[in-house]
């Protein structure tokens, strides 16, 4: 076994805004100096310059909009008076902005305001930060943020590194928003569950499991008999029965596939359906616009004035398949029919976190049997499946959920998420490129002891697209956390770096500066996560290199591989200059091939002559992992 040589000095790096304001002045001064200009703003100009303000919420809804469960939100926070001194940001883009901006008017909500450009600067200045969906990879979380994320939709499908096929490694801006959240809204127990497995993170979360029914559903609960009446009657005005049809999309079958299915099923409803029945469709846009429901009889579009869940309340039934509008749809106790004729298919394809044919709903395979179906109403009893999935379903969720945003915890139902006294450790390895230090990885990710530790392998989602036949199974079969390497320096670090690149300035000098700049990548990645130990294991790119290096880990090691040898010594300063400032920062410097160690030691420089570590098998990562 190999002896384990430790750096007792080791450097740290905290974040300080006020020396980082102070030297950007300084150093955007040196870069007019040197004949540069300060370039676009980015992200870490308003991680430094903006004051987080209280009283203040950005939200972002599903597709940037303010339907489903953020309508219902912005109705407590516009119309409760505690909520009277609050400035409300709602997330658009170009394509959404007009739309919102007439919702917002219809509701009244006149504390609301949409936000389609300046957006980084709102995501860096409100206290209260809520998604659907998730935010930007980019967003640096600042401590004293409070962001809260409800997801969109019990799981029915397979989400995250549970997925089929090898893509677990492209789950990195999910992730990131797990990591910085506070708050996470679970429905059910279910869909905690399947939430924790999906994305590998469940034990590094800070955040609070609040047990609370999607605040659309309340939006069900709390539609009145007098509005059920009165959208039945606009739905349906000579008394027809009324009901709804929303499929979810079919990844495995091309757009024009997919309107012919859909056009071919609603023609033969249409047909043959009575009288007195009327359906109501909501399809997916890529579908809808390729779709003209003008032609039917029987069947309608959804009116755009009325909120889909309102609408929801005036049906009879509902038909869909895979969406998870009918764990939505199931608090009214109405009938529910699951047109399942593609399961096979749809299964095999897209993965299912359950069997929905065991559910007690009606379940039809065939375009008869759904108008069969229609025609008996329900005769299933579904009590005991309401009383798990809809357990915290209540019509004033909306407002108990709004305490949040004044801090508010009083009668909610919160749970820590799941934690351990496990170590937790993570090897980052840009790619898994093929050769020695990945065949390594391979070898102790199938013997690490998962009874002692918490391990992740740690890659960036794009680099590993190229390399998924070496990153796998072991990105299947260990935790893995996925990273985007997409570092944007700030308008003056990025000329500030130029300078260093071309020779007009020296790291030393540069590194003043950047540092404040390269240490807040981390935070990006994985919020103020906590590592026993992070290891910075198979890594060409200089920059990720340093902003690893400023990570704060109990323990951090850096490896000094061939490749980067070979950068080195094909010129690469950045490198050279990258990987000598990293090892400060770390307790250990290692290579996994003891034929290169005289050489890491000659990058390092005199300091770490004869203490570079070979680490080359299992049991020396043992010893290492073992480092306090």
């Amino acid at each position: 076994m190999s002896d384990i040589y430790l750096n007792e000095d080791v450097k740290r790096f905290s974040i300080d805004e006020k020396t980082a304001k102070k030297l950007r002045k300084k150093y955007a001064k040196l870069v007019k100096k040197n004949g540069g200009e300060p370039g676009s703003k980015t992200v870490i100009d308003y991680f430094y310059d903006e004051k987080v303000e209280k009283n203040t919420v950005l939200i972002q809804g599903l597709g940037v909009s303010v339907r489903g469960s953020v309508q219902y939100l912005l109705n407590e926070l516009n119309y409760d008076k505690r909520f009277s001194k609050y400035k409300i940001y709602v997330r658009t883009k170009d394509h959404s902005d007009e739309t919102v901006k007439e919702y917002i008017k219809q509701n009244n909500w006149t504390r609301t305001t949409t936000v389609p450009k300046g957006y980084y600067r709102k995501l860096e200045s409100c206290k209260y930060i809520f998604t659907e969906s998730y935010v930007p990879y980019q967003w640096i979380k600042k401590k004293d943020q409070i962001f809260i994320d409800i997801w969109h939709g019990t799981p029915l499908k397979k989400l995250g590194v549970i997925k089929n096929g090898r893509k677990a490694h492209l789950q990195s801006k999910q992730q990131k928003n797990f990591l910085c959240t506070d708050y996470f809204l679970y429905p059910n127990d279910f869909t905690k569950d399947i939430m924790y497995k999906s994305y590998d993170v469940a034990t590094l979360m800070d955040a609070k499991a609040l047990m609370m029914g999607y605040p659309r559903t309340a939006g069900i609960l709390q539609v009145t008999e007098e509005r059920t009446a009165e959208i039945r009657k606009q739905l349906a005005p000579n008394g027809e029965r009324v009901y709804a049809y929303m499929p979810t999309f079919r990844g495995y079958l091309n757009d024009e596939d997919t309107i012919k299915r859909e056009k071919e099923f609603l023609e033969f409803l249409d047909k043959n359906m009575s009288e007195d029945q009327i359906l109501y469709v909501n399809l997916h846009h890529h579908i809808s616009a390729g779709l003209d429901c003008s032609e039917f009889r029987h069947i309608h579009t959804f009116p755009p004035l009325i909120d889909s869940y309102e609408l929801l309340t005036a049906t009879d039934a509902l038909i869909s398949d895979y969406s998870s509008v009918f764990f939505d749809y199931l608090v009214l106790g109405k009938q529910i029919i699951l047109y399942i004729e593609d399961y096979d298919t749809y299964s095999s394809f897209q993965g299912l976190n359950m069997d929905i044919r065991e559910l007690p709903f009606d379940m039809a395979h065939s375009r008869e049997e759904v108008l069969d179906m229609l025609n008996r109403g329900k005769d299933y009893d579904d009590t005991k499946i309401r009383s798990e999935l809809c357990a915290y379903d209540a019509a004033d969720n909306p407002a108990k959920f709004c305490q949040l945003f004044r801090d508010d915890e009083t009668g909610l139902v919160l749970e820590d998420h799941p934690k351990n006294n496990k170590k937790k450790v993570i090897f980052y390895s840009d790619c898994c490129r093929e050769g020695r230090e990945t065949e390594l990885l391979h070898q102790f990710s199938e013997q690490v002891d998962r009874d002692q530790y918490d391990f992740w392998v740690g890659c960036d989602s794009e680099k590993t697209k190229q390399h998924v036949d070496s990153a796998y199974p072991m990105l299947h079969d260990s935790m893995n956390i996925s990273s985007e390497d997409d570092i944007r320096l700030s308008s003056v670090g990025a000329p500030v770096k130029e300078l260093y690149l071309k020779g007009s300035i020296d790291f030393k000098t540069a590194m003043e500066y950047l540092i404040h700049e390269y240490g807040v990548i981390p935070v990006q990645q994985y919020g103020y996560s906590h590592f026993d130990t992070f290891v910075i294991y198979d890594m060409l790119d200089p920059e990720m290199i340093i902003s690893m290096a400023l990570l704060e880990a109990d323990s951090k090691v850096i490896f000094i591989t061939k490749d980067i040898l070979s950068e080195v010594e094909n010129g690469n300063t950045f490198m050279k200059d990258a990987v000598r400032f990293a090892a400060d920062y770390c307790k250990v410097a290692a290579v996994t091939d003891k034929d290169i160690a005289e050489a890491a030691e000659k990058l390092l420089g005199d300091s770490w002559t004869g203490r570079v570590s070979v680490i080359d098998n299992v049991a020396d990562i043992n010893e290492l992992l073992k480092l306090k």
